[in-house]
């Protein structure tokens, strides 16, 4: 009896370790479950990164866009003082302190008169200045007058803005651009800047940013009969 006993304890045990070999071993579930979870959460977060990559390059893309959109600066490869040319560009502060650009201003009709304050020509030429402006203007042309002082009132001397103002105010100067300019502007070759050789000196500028005349000295008769021809008057 005792044998059977023990046969059937050992057996009891036996049917029971089989058992929850196969129901109570609940670790490889938990950790499938927790893996599957992790890829899907995985799944989530790649969504996620791909969508924001999408929005970046979408944002990319408009600002690429809107760049393109921006007009861009008018540059000339070549330049020179000569008539048919391009002028060289210049940059200068003007009566209200802004900065003028001569290439900012393609498609306007310019006469540009380059002046120093202790030539007493360039003083009896600046009191017309406003009205030459007017004349043109008041016709409907998109024309400026822009008078650039190279020098102040001692030779080689570059004017300050004071300067300017003064100039401005002594001759009744208003819609008129004025700069203070300097000597950097000049060259006698014509190569690279202007050639001035005697003050004032004038030159007529197109629609096409294009020097159509020049004029060392003063006839206003002379001015305005170039000026006429490429305005079509």
């Amino acid at each position: 009896m005792n044998f059977y006993k023990g046969l059937i304890t050992t057996l009891a045990t036996c049917l029971l370790i089989i058992g929850c070999g196969k129901t109570s071993d609940p670790s490889g579930i938990v950790d499938l479950v927790e893996d599957e979870e992790v890829v899907e959460d995985t799944e989530i977060v790649e969504d996620e990164v791909i969508e924001e990559e999408e929005v970046e390059e979408e944002e990319e893309e408009e600002e690429e866009e809107e760049v393109e959109e921006e007009d861009p600066a008018i540059t000339y490869e070549d330049c020179s003082g000569r008539v048919g040319d391009h002028p060289c560009n210049f940059e200068f502060l003007d009566q209200n302190d802004d900065t003028w650009n001569l290439w900012d201003h393609t498609g306007t009709v310019m006469v540009i008169d380059f002046s120093t304050m202790w030539c007493g020509v360039c003083k009896s030429i600046a009191g017309d200045t406003q009205a030459h402006q007017d004349t043109y203007t008041d016709l409907g042309f998109d024309f400026l007058w822009v008078t650039v002082l190279v020098d102040d009132t001692s030779w080689g001397n570059p004017p300050d803005q004071q300067d300017v103002q003064d100039w401005v105010d002594a001759y009744g100067i208003t819609t008129a651009p004025v700069l203070a300019g300097d000597r950097s502007l000049i060259d006698t070759t014509a190569a690279s800047g202007i050639p001035i050789v005697s003050w004032p000196t004038f030159i007529i500028v197109d629609q096409d940013m294009r020097i159509t005349y020049g004029l060392g000295g003063w006839s206003e008769s002379m001015i305005t009969n170039e000026l006429e021809i490429v305005l079509g008057l």
